[in-house]
């Protein structure tokens, strides 16, 4: 304080030392974190600090007109703190301090500047070797300003010197801005004219100078993966690639400017330059004032970017009316604004909130330049851990490597405090990049299930319990305490914690622990702690007795007395609201012997339990509560053998009682069966998958040696509940001939084209229930067609 005091000339003292000093009391309003923010002479009769404060919100505006009140009522002196300090003036003296003023302390960081506001003009004051460099920036950018053409005002000097920078009041009788209007884009176009140049990517040296920067960034508190794109992006660059700069204002936004009279005063010229891209003054006020101001997500502001641009025609006038265009110099200015700022952030000692704000959408916004460098599931991924990179939290089974390497078939878990789940859930709601977002919680996680605009499927556990039925497994408040970031900037459950995990999760479910998870025991095998040599026993042998391990849970505080009694309500409910909340659905699978039906079951029923976490139950032809006919003639063991070795369509029979009666036995097998199947597995959230269904009776009854006529069979099939999702696989008869030599080429062609017909009529009946035709001639291409039908719906 008492060097900013006497650069504009007053020594300062707490103490009348001398005796024969002035005395002067000002108030002030501090920072949260203690610190002043605005201090004025005590004597005020206005709120002249509200000189330094945007009102461009509604909360801001009521915050203005309580101080305002404040000051009407004279309550100045009993609201704010009084502090009194003893000054002497000096010859350098650049406003009278007896008279009204304020200043504004500005932020704590490497460009650090007070602002005086003496009753008539401003004064900058540098308090770092960063600032005074910024003061002198703005004092030759004005004077470049005065030799051009703009329609816009800009603060006339008054007086310079290398601290500080005094500079007219542009703000009289003027209202601020919200939504870009058309005299603010003008102001970009007239910007945009002046030192105008066109040149390779390779001369732009102001790149080079970026990259210094990035390289430069060293500290925890920036999130890693923003960089990392950040360098992806810039190393993806063509060298020979065009680019266009333009003088910019460098802060164009609504708060370093003003409107009278629909003329536009604009200050604040310290971060102005030649150096970047075109657009960016146009960039920075949409994204800046949406975020700040509105709180908006990128998915909001982007259209926000591409809508003002259309409506101004700064579409037509800047980028030619093209949105590529358009979209290459919103990367830039992504790229030139992250940089410079993370570089700052990475200066300051504390973050306000609006900082996570902005890296959040920033790093949404690169996302839409990185699609051919990441897949959407990766950059989601990605930004999860940058947005919760400076809370404490401590991610399980991560594999040693960057967390978006994490399998498709894996989820992700991460303990949190209970706290974070809200912030976290919000955060991925308005995501981009996510077109479904699905979450269940629980009293101990919530299970979340994403789809993305590339119909990925992320899911991902946040945990604040760690909990087996009515048993809390371990302390998940222990686990954060104790996490290790890693390498690539993930914080993980220490490798002790993790073995434990994975070692009670998988005995308590009575699962075997996979392979790949059995090297951690090593980690605890010397150990001497009595939940270690516990686990140890049962790590190769799950079937042993867990007696012991139970008695040992029961023993820790979690789970005793009332903790345990709210345990065991919680799992009630938990269990209850899963049971009606968590409904499964019914797939089938049509096609000739020969076409791939088992390959693909087998593939997407994996695909569906590892990544749309549901158990999958396979059933063949029908739900089977009354066994094969043949049962009762040859005994189960014989028939079924029989079924498995015969060739299809080879029965012999002709008779319609006898194929009525079938086709009765069959289809009340369908009937009753259908609703134990609902009840069993569908109700209960499983996934039911058919190797064929009831269209065989329809289209190739002779397989079941039934000989109805088709209308007999297809009527049958109205009273049944429809499975969700049928799939008909064909493909060229050669082909399955290759495959499987057990139909004819005719036969084959024939089937095809009755299946191909009854879907189409049934698909016509129905929005739905899904009746697709699948040509199955490539594995991968049909496993995606089915996976992101089953998403979609």
């Amino acid at each position: 304080m008492e060097n900013i005091f006497k650069k504009i000339g007053y020594n300062l003292s707490s103490s009348n030392e001398k005796k024969n000093l002035e005395e002067i009391k000002w108030l002030q309003i501090n920072n949260p974190d203690g610190t002043a923010r605005w201090i004025w002479n005590a004597t005020n009769k206005q709120p002249v600090f509200l000189k330094f404060y945007n009102e461009g919100s509604i909360r801001a505006k009521i915050f203005a007109l309580l101080i305002k009140i404040v000051f009407i009522f004279k309550l100045q002196k009993l609201l704010f703190k009084q502090s009194t300090f003893y000054i002497e003036k000096n010859n350098n003296s650049i406003f009278d301090i007896k008279k009204s003023w304020a200043i504004f302390l500005g932020t704590v960081g490497p460009n650090n500047k007070a602002l005086l506001f003496d009753g008539s003009n401003f004064t900058k004051i540098a308090t770092t070797s960063n600032s005074e460099n910024l003061i002198e920036n703005e004092y030759q950018n004005i004077k470049k300003l005065n030799t051009c053409s703009v329609s816009f005002t800009t603060p006339s000097i008054i007086n310079k010197t290398v601290d500080c920078l005094t500079l007219s009041n542009i703000s009289e009788d003027c209202k601020r801005f919200g939504t870009i209007k058309p005299i603010q884009v003008n102001a970009v176009l007239e910007l945009n004219t002046i030192d105008k140049q066109l040149l390779p990517i390779k001369e732009w040296h102001y790149l080079k100078e970026l990259k210094t920067k990035l390289n430069a960034i060293d500290n925890s508190k920036i999130p890693n993966n923003i960089v990392r794109k950040l360098k992806a992006l810039i190393d993806d660059v063509q060298p020979e690639e065009s680019i266009q700069l333009a003088f910019s204002h460098g802060d164009f936004t609504q708060w370093n400017m003003f409107e009278n009279h629909n003329k536009l005063s604009l200050y604040d010229w310290e971060l102005a330059s030649s150096n970047r891209t075109k657009g960016f003054d146009y960039f920075h006020y949409i994204i800046q004032y949406e975020v700040l101001v509105n709180h908006k997500s990128w998915k909001e502001i982007y259209i926000d970017i591409l809508f003002y641009a259309n409506q101004n025609n700064l579409l037509d006038n800047l980028f030619d009316g093209k949105i590529d265009e358009l979209n290459n110099y919103l990367k830039w200015y992504l790229i030139i604004n992250c940089i410079n700022y993370l570089e700052i952030y990475a200066s300051q000692k504390d973050w306000h909130i609006q900082i996570n704000w902005l890296i959040n959408v920033w790093n949404e916004g690169l996302n839409e330049f990185m699609k051919n460098l990441k897949s959407s599931r990766q950059l989601i991924i990605m930004d999860f851990f940058d947005a919760i990179h400076n809370e404490e939290y401590a991610a399980l089974k991560m594999p040693n490597d960057f967390p978006e390497s994490v399998s498709l078939n894996s989820d992700i878990d991460v303990i949190i405090p209970k706290k974070l789940n809200e912030k976290i859930v919000s955060f991925l709601e308005n995501h981009a990049l996510i077109t479904k977002f699905k979450t269940e919680k629980k009293s101990f996680m919530n299970p979340i299930k994403i789809v993305t605009n590339e119909n990925e499927i992320l899911a991902l556990d946040l945990i604040w319990q760690l909990k087996r039925k009515n048993l809390e497994m371990l302390n998940a408040k222990k686990i954060i305490t104790e996490n290790v970031k890693n390498v690539f900037g993930v914080k993980t459950a220490s490798c002790e914690y993790t073995t434990q995990y994975i070692a009670l999760f998988h005995l308590l479910n009575n699962a075997k622990i996979p392979k790949k998870y059995l090297t951690y025991e090593q980690i605890i095998h010397n150990s001497n702690s009595e939940l270690d040599l516990l686990i140890n026993e049962y790590f190769s042998n799950r079937k042993q007795n867990k007696t012991k391990l139970l008695q040992y849970l029961h023993r820790q505080e979690e789970n005793k007395k009332i903790n345990f009694i709210i345990n065991t309500i919680n799992y009630c409910m938990d269990t209850l609201k899963n049971y009606f909340s968590n409904s499964g659905f019914v797939v089938t699978f049509s096609g000739v012997d020969g076409v791939g039906k088992s390959t693909v079951i087998e593939q997407i029923a994996l695909k569906i339990e590892k990544q749309l976490r549901k158990r999958v139950v396979i059933l063949r032809h029908r739900p089977s509560l009354l066994p094969i006919l043949s049962v009762y003639t040859k005994g189960k063991e014989k028939a079924h053998t029989d079924v498995i070795s015969s060739l299809p369509r080879q029965g012999k029979n002709n008779s319609l009682f006898s194929s009525l009666f079938r086709f009765s036995y069959y289809y009340f097998d369908y009937l009753i069966g259908q609703f134990v199947i609902f009840f069993k597995y569908t109700l209960r959230g499983h996934v039911v998958i058919y190797d064929r269904y009831y269209f065989d009776f329809i289209n190739d009854s002779r397989r079941s040696n039934i000989q109805l006529p088709k209308f007999i069979t297809k009527s049958g099939y109205l009273f049944l509940l429809k499975p969700k999702f049928n799939f008909f696989l064909f493909e060229d008869a050669q082909v399955i001939l290759k495959r499987k030599n057990e139909l004819d080429e005719s036969t084959i062609n024939a089937l095809t084209i009755e299946y191909k017909t009854l879907f189409e009529n049934l698909k016509s009946k129905t929005k739905n229930t899904v009746y697709d035709s699948i040509r199955n001639d490539n594995l991968d291409n049909t496993l995606q067609t089915i996976i992101t039908t089953l998403i979609k719906k």
